[in-house]
């Protein structure tokens, strides 16, 4: 790899991932630049079925949503974002805030266990996104199916958590979702 110029750490807030090298994608975790590793070709496919289920429920779902901490040295990057609204002149924007979703996704990638089910979970728990669905490897690591584990946001103790609705494969998944629209 040639070099790889960034700005000072220690002034990066999160306008300012847009100006970083666009061949890679990255996150801010309370002021430290988390260049994010690439997926799997079973990451992206897992992606794209689920991209195009929520697409054709007629949900408006992008991916690599940024999400807008509380902080201007916090965002996260899911793997697929279902918006609810937009704000105008949208073009512009690389982030949003939580209340600008309505679910995100996360695929369970294998060089970074369990941060899909604790600390991102906690994370959009605390900025109010009211469905997070986890997609991670079927016991027997099937090469072309996931399971899904759908979570709903609840209060816990007066603190946002999500509770587990269900957890389903996604090829039946796709089947409920094509038995709603015939």
């Amino acid at each position: 790899m040639t070099g790889l110029n960034l700005p000072p750490i220690e002034g990066l807030d999160v306008d300012d991932l847009a100006s970083l090298p666009k061949e890679y994608r990255y996150e801010l975790h309370d002021g430290s630049l988390v260049v994010m590793t690439p997926s799997t070709y079973w990451h992206k496919v897992m992606a794209r079925r689920l991209m195009f289920l929520l697409a054709e429920a007629g949900l408006e779902v992008l991916q690599d949503t940024g999400i807008r901490g509380d902080r201007p040295r916090d965002s996260r990057l899911p793997d697929l974002g279902v918006i609810d609204s937009l704000p105008p002149d949208v073009a512009d924007y690389s982030n949003l805030p939580g209340a600008a979703f309505r679910m995100v996704i996360e695929i369970v990638s294998e060089s970074s266990p369990n941060g899909e089910y604790a600390e991102k979970a906690r994370w959009y728990a605390e900025r109010g996104i009211p469905e997070y669905w986890i997609a991670d490897r079927t016991p027997e690591r099937s090469h072309d199916d996931a399971l899904v584990h759908l979570h709903r946001l609840t209060l816990t103790g007066g603190e946002p958590t999500y509770a587990r609705d269900r957890t389903v494969r996604l090829s039946e998944l796709e089947a409920e979702y094509r038995e709603k629209r015939a």
